[in-house]
C-alpha cells in the first residue's frame, strides 16, 4: 500500500484490518462501506418522509440511492423536491464505496473490469457539439448519488444550483492506470506503470501532505454534477457535455452557482466524483478524490433564462464562467469563447465586436480537464471590471 507523510491513512472503522477487507473481496468492502453509510445516515427515503417542512432534505448515499457509472433517464428518482428547496447530499467513493484506504491499483483495475462487464450496453452519448461518437465502452468508475427530481422542471428550463457547503472526507486517493489495462491520462506513453496513492486529509486546516515538506490546499468540489440526457439509453458518465456531468471544473466550490439546462421532466440531478484538490487539466486522470460527508445545494428552476444561457454556465463571487467541451481542445476553446460572447452580449448589451475584444483583453481561458474524452475549457469573465452604476444589478452572484 502506498502512503505519504508520517502516518498511514486509515478509515473510520478502528479495529478493521484493511487488508482483511480486501482479502474477502470487493463485495465485502462495498457492503461494509454501504452499511456504515446506511447506519450513520439512515435511508434517504425515510429521511424525506420525516422532513416536516419540505424545505430541507437529506439524501444519504447507499445502494438504493446511487448509480454506478452511467446516466439513464428511465431511472426512478430517489428524491423529489420543490424548486427552491435545499438538499444535503452524501456522496460515496468510486466503485460503490470500494475505494477505501488499503485498495491498490490492482484492486481498482479488477473492480473496474467488473463494472464494465456489468454494463455492456453503456455507450458514449453521441453529440455533434462535443464531437463525441457513439461507442460502447462500458460505464465509468464514478458512483453518483441520485437522481433527484425537481418539481416543475421541464425541458428548456435552467436549473440554478447554489453550492452552499461541502464537507470532504478524511482521506483521498490519486491514480493513473496501467496502460496494459487502459490508456488514459494525458501521458500514458510516458507512464505505462499504474500507481494508486492514498493521502490523509486535514479537514480542519483544509490541506494534505503530498510528500514530506509539501502541502497542497484542499478546495473540494463535485467532479460530476449533472442532469439526465434527453435520449433513452445507458450513457457513460465519463464525457461531460450539455448535461454538465463530468466537468471536473475546480471553480465549483462552496459559494459558487452552477446553471444547467433541463432535458427531461424533473431534470434528474445526480452528483458524485468528490474532488478535494485539482490543478488545471487534471493531467494524470484523477484529482485527489474521495467522498463528501455532505454537499449542501439549493436547487431552483429558472424559466426566465432561456434567452441568456443555454449551456452549462457558472458564477462565483468574482467571475462569470462560460464553458466548452469537445474532443478537440481547439473546438472546446472556441465553444467557451462563443458562449462568453453570447453572454456578454445579452447580459451587458455589448455588440459582438466589443464582446470579442473584451474576451481578448480581459477574459482568462482556463484548461478545465484534458482527460475526460470531451476536453474542457472555461472562460473566466471578471465581474470587477463592470464598475458602472448601470451594471450594478447585472453583476451579481445569481443571474
Amino acid at each position: 500500500m502506498k502512503s505519504t507523510g508520517n502516518q498511514e491513512p486509515r478509515d473510520d472503522n478502528e479495529g478493521f484490518d484493511r487488508r482483511t477487507v480486501l482479502k474477502y473481496g470487493a463485495a465485502f468492502a462495498g457492503t461494509m462501506v454501504l452499511n456504515q453509510l446506511a447506519a450513520s445516515n439512515s435511508n434517504a427515503m425515510n429521511l424525506k418522509r420525516l422532513d416536516a417542512t419540505g424545505k430541507y432534505h437529506i439524501l444519504g448515499c447507499n445502494a438504493m440511492t446511487s448509480t454506478e457509472g452511467y446516466w439513464d433517464n428511465s431511472t426512478k428518482p430517489v428524491l423529489t423536491m420543490n424548486s427552491g428547496d435545499i438538499v444535503e447530499i452524501e456522496t460515496n467513493t468510486h466503485l460503490k464505496g470500494k475505494m477505501i484506504p488499503g485498495a491498490e491499483i490492482e484492486d481498482w483495475m479488477g473492480w473496474y473490469k467488473e463494472v464494465i462487464a456489468k454494463t455492456p450496453d453503456t455507450s458514449f452519448y453521441p453529440d455533434e457539439k462535443t464531437g463525441v461518437q457513439a461507442a460502447k465502452k462500458g460505464a465509468g468508475h464514478h458512483t453518483l448519488t441520485g437522481p433527484i427530481s425537481i418539481q416543475g422542471a421541464e425541458p428548456g428550463d435552467m436549473l440554478q444550483i447554489e453550492i452552499l457547503d461541502i464537507v470532504p472526507g478524511n482521506y483521498g486517493f490519486n491514480l493513473n492506470p496501467e496502460t496494459s489495462f487502459v490508456k488514459l491520462g494525458l501521458l500514458p506513453e510516458d507512464f505505462p506503470k499504474g500507481r494508486l496513492t492514498w493521502y490523509r486529509v486535514d479537514t480542519k486546516k483544509m490541506k494534505f501532505e503530498f510528500l514530506p515538506g509539501i502541502e497542497i490546499p484542499v478546495r473540494p468540489f463535485p467532479g460530476i454534477i449533472g442532469v439526465e440526457l434527453p435520449d433513452k439509453g445507458m450513457w457513460s458518465n465519463v464525457p461531460p457535455g450539455k448535461h454538465g456531468g463530468n466537468m471536473d471544473n475546480k471553480e465549483l466550490v462552496a459559494g459558487s452557482v452552477l446553471y444547467l439546462p433541463v432535458h427531461v421532466p424533473g431534470a434528474g440531478l445526480k452528483t458524485g466524483d468528490a474532488h478535494y484538490a485539482q490543478g488545471d487539466g487534471e493531467v494524470n486522470l484523477n484529482a485527489l478524490e474521495g467522498m463528501f460527508k455532505s454537499m449542501t445545494l439549493r436547487i431552483t428552476v429558472r424559466k426566465d433564462l432561456k434567452g441568456l444561457v443555454q449551456e452549462p454556465f457558472a458564477s462565483t463571487p468574482t467571475h462569470w464562467i462560460a464553458m466548452g467541451f469537445h474532443t478537440d481542445m481547439l473546438e472546446s476553446t472556441k465553444m467557451a469563447v462563443r458562449n462568453a460572447i453570447k453572454f456578454l452580449n445579452k447580459r451587458y448589451g455589448m455588440n459582438d465586436l466589443d464582446c470579442y475584444a473584451f474576451c481578448s483583453m480581459a477574459v482568462d481561458l482556463r484548461v478545465t480537464q484534458v482527460v475526460d474524452l470531451a476536453k474542457g475549457i472555461h472562460a473566466m469573465i471578471p465581474k470587477e471590471y463592470f464598475v458602472g452604476e448601470q451594471f450594478a444589478k447585472k453583476t451579481t452572484l445569481l443571474l
